[in-house]
């Protein structure tokens, strides 16, 4: 039994499809599916040419040699065994090197796929010729500075050498008398900074100053005000900034005498400059963006936010366009966050819309995460109140080493393409993601991506505690549905990967996959959870590559006894007609002899197994509703020598 097709960014191996709507016709539906197909792995859709990597061989790729070039899905791709497979990062990225690349362009392996780069990090571009900063320009291809803000936190400097693209000390002389306040010298590095008492510093153009004894009176003459004053190295006439919040205003700001005061006409045009005026804040600082209004012109992208600075927005919708082949923000400091206030106030901010098609429909992703040392679960970037929408990769990548805190009104919708599908959120590497959406909060939704609606691969790991508001409606805290194949997909490396806990998820109307897989060698952890409307099965538990990839021992959907068990209180299927899956609640499609799948305690078609001693509906050879009594499948079990399923109290 399968259920989900082979789509790059996933790891995944196998497409099952059976044609049907997935169940109750309430259940909305975001993409047609298939004429024909079948439940049973024979991948009878149409003229039967599916081929082994899953796709539809309309690219003509035929696998040969191992780790050599192949299309898969329109992405590039290497043979592996045979079949063309999503390549393994980092350890593919010679192979896809050497498949793709040139002396002067290397390839990496980049959330499956072999992309053009030669970085992950600052460090790799160390001595390189190009630069010594990992995509500044282009996204993991290293490159020169080309503004103050890409040197943030770096050894060399925190100001950009325009003529060598190196970010330096940016040490200066002076012109007299300029140290005791009033006009500026030349920064001969940048010609965006000034020179005050020997340090290049940002200005305002020509507005510029260094503070001092007598910088009021230069600015007095200035301006032609007797009020100004020098902020910041900016002549204005606007009040300083007395706590720790500045304001951006986007329509009616000034990046040339703005300060980052509430007063109309006093924040500043763009964020690049409330962080340049902020620098390295040792204390929590808020940039707050006025709305209704657009971020886009005079910035650059990404935005990366400092450590203990938090981007949030006041008095309307807030859309930042982000322009092609760049991501949208960075978080890779601790302490930092996007539209925060309070991760469980229903009523906190305002929106924030984050666009990947405000251009030529190219942006790559919405927000990074990639946290180094000193981050951890309790000081981690956090998001809420965000809406990210329509990239051409994942909404939301957190990988490397990166930890995210989610909360409240997170939506990560519509990303992907229909010839390279992507996830709302994809949580890779040796990443974190802690999703926290209590009861009363605004739900956090990752819906109608093009590929999964949460993905976590290699030793990535996700925590997920959220409520379910109405099982029938398929409404919660934290949802994943109609997205094009799974709602959550667990595919972690076998051995031992960290432990994924999903409470309380609502996963409805997936619309050509499942509600959620875990596939063999993943450490998962279902509870409370309401899988329902999906095209295939409520849950597939599924072999992955190899030996290791048939274990289910770490797969916990339900336990009884003593030891800390607990039963699993998850709605796996519903009676026909009324948001039953197209195919079983829960399948199990492994390897022969993988054991008992524990799943202890969950609901099938109304029948409570925590309370209940009920006979479901069985399939002994697949997860295929039309062999099951009614047309309903609870529990299916496609190699039935060695394996069974605990659903305690019920009987199988």
């Amino acid at each position: 039994m399968g259920g989900d097709s082979t789509i790059p960014d996933s790891g995944d191996s196998s497409t099952k499809v059976d044609g049907s709507d997935g169940g109750d016709a309430a259940v909305p539906e975001t993409s047609t599916v298939p004429e024909s197909g079948a439940l049973d792995g024979s991948d009878a859709a149409n003229d039967g040419s599916m081929k082994a990597d899953g796709s539809d061989g309309s690219d003509g790729s035929v696998c040969r040699a191992d780790n050599s070039a192949c299309a898969r899905n329109g992405n590039d791709a290497l043979c592996k065994g045979g079949a063309c497979a999503a390549c393994t990062d980092p350890t593919d990225d010679v192979h896809c090197t050497a498949a793709y690349g040139s002396a002067t362009m290397p390839y990496l392996c980049l959330a499956g796929i072999c992309t053009p780069g030669n970085c992950r990090h600052n460090g790799d571009c160390a001595g390189n010729a190009n630069g010594g900063l990992c995509g500044p320009t282009t996204p993991n291809v290293c490159g020169k500075c080309t503004a103050d803000p890409q040197c943030a936190d770096q050894a060399g400097g925190p100001v950009c050498d325009i003529a060598t693209g190196a970010c330096v000390a940016g040490t200066c002389a002076i012109d007299a008398g300029v140290s005791s306040g009033g006009g500026v010298g030349v920064c001969p590095v940048n010609a965006g900074d000034i020179c005050c008492t020997g340090t290049c510093q940002p200005g305002a153009g020509t507005n510029a100053c260094c503070p001092g004894a007598n910088s009021a009176a230069f600015c007095a003459v200035k301006l032609n005000n007797p009020h100004a004053t020098c902020d910041h190295n900016t002549c204005t006439a606007c009040d300083a900034v007395t706590g720790n919040s500045y304001t951006v205003d986007p329509v009616n700001g000034s990046d040339q005498t703005g300060t980052g005061a509430t007063t109309p006409g006093c924040g500043f045009k763009t964020i690049a400059r409330a962080l340049q005026v902020i620098g390295a804040p040792v204390s929590t600082t808020s940039v707050v963006v006025v709305g209704p209004s657009t971020v886009a012109a005079g910035e650059t992208f990404p935005i990366v936010l400092p450590a203990n600075v938090n981007l949030t927005t006041s008095g309307g919708t807030v859309e930042v366009d982000v322009p092609d082949g760049t991501s949208g923000f960075t978080l890779n400091a601790r302490g930092s966050g996007i539209n925060l206030g309070s991760l469980d106030d229903a009523g906190a901010g305002n929106a924030l819309v984050i666009n990947g098609r405000s251009t030529g429909n190219m942006a790559t992703v919405g927000i990074v995460v990639d946290t180094g040392a000193g981050v951890t679960t309790a000081n981690a970037p956090q998001i809420s109140f965000v809406d990210v929408t329509s990239f051409v990769n994942d909404g939301i990548l957190v990988h490397n080493a990166g930890i995210v805190r989610i909360g409240a009104a997170v939506t990560s919708t519509l990303n992907g393409l229909t010839n390279a599908r992507r996830a709302g959120l994809h949580v890779t590497g040796t990443g974190q993601a802690i999703i926290d959406v209590p009861a009363g909060a605004t739900p956090s939704h990752f819906d109608s991506n093009t590929n999964h609606g949460i993905l976590v691969d290699q030793n990535g790991s996700v925590t997920i505690t959220g409520t379910v508001i109405d099982g029938a409606m398929g409404t919660g805290t934290v949802t994943t549905s109609r997205n094009y194949l799974a709602g959550i997909w667990i595919e972690q490396t076998p051995g031992t990967p960290p432990l994924n806990t999903i409470t309380g998820v609502a996963s409805f109307g997936n619309t050509n996959g499942n509600g959620m897989r875990f596939v063999g060698g993943s450490n998962v952890k279902l509870r409370g959870s309401v899988l329902l409307g999906n095209q295939v099965n409520g849950l597939i538990v599924s072999a992955g590559a190899g030996g290791p990839g048939n274990d289910i021992s770490n797969i916990d959907v339900g336990t009884v006894g003593g030891g800390g068990s607990t039963l699993g209180g998850n709605t796996l299927q519903g009676a026909l007609g009324l948001g039953n899956n197209g195919g079983a609640g829960l399948c199990l499609d492994v390897g022969n002899n993988a054991g008992t799948l524990e799943a202890a305690g969950n609901i099938f078609e109304g029948e409570n197994c925590a309370t209940t001693v009920h006979a479901l509906h069985f399939n002994a050879g697949s997860c295929d509703n039309l062999t099951c009594t009614g047309g309903v499948c609870d529990v299916g079990i496609t190699n039935g020598m060695g394996n069974d399923v605990d659903v305690t109290l019920c009987t199988r």
